[in-house]
């Protein structure tokens, strides 16, 4: 039997490739469901938007344990879709917190909502793609 991913047209996998590991996306429809995918996308988004305000906020007020705190939390939410590019740039900026590195994190923070909205677009083009 194929997979889901198997299933899908290849043209829309590779263009939803570029943005998601379908590898992982496979391994979480297998743990939870087709049908519960949305829920946990629409999860995602809320809990990420939260974490996106906050990591601004902190670096606004140059707290930068804070901000770390929410990079790694959106790392490791971003691992669990398969989104490599958010997860790594959530990674870097961890990194640059905790290390003091404010001028990294300042560069690295405005790439966040361009990466999350690319992310939240194609999680729902796939679910979409799923449910048709």
């Amino acid at each position: 039997m194929p997979s889901v991913v198997e299933s899908l047209d290849k043209q829309f996998v590779r263009s939803i490739g570029s943005v998601l590991d379908l590898a992982v996306m496979e391994r979480l429809l297998e743990d939870t469901s087709v049908e519960f995918l949305p829920s946990l996308i629409e999860v995602f988004e809320t809990e990420s938007a939260q974490r996106v305000e906050n990591i601004q906020a902190n670096l606004a007020e140059s707290d930068m344990s804070k901000l770390s705190v929410e990079a790694h939390s959106l790392k490791g939410t971003s691992a669990t879709f398969g989104a490599e590019s958010l997860r790594s740039l959530s990674e870097r900026i961890e990194k640059s917190a905790k290390a003091g590195d404010t001028a990294t994190v300042e560069e690295l923070v405005p790439e966040i909502p361009a990466r999350l909205s690319a992310v939240l677009s194609a999680l729902n083009e796939f679910a979409a793609k799923l449910e048709s």
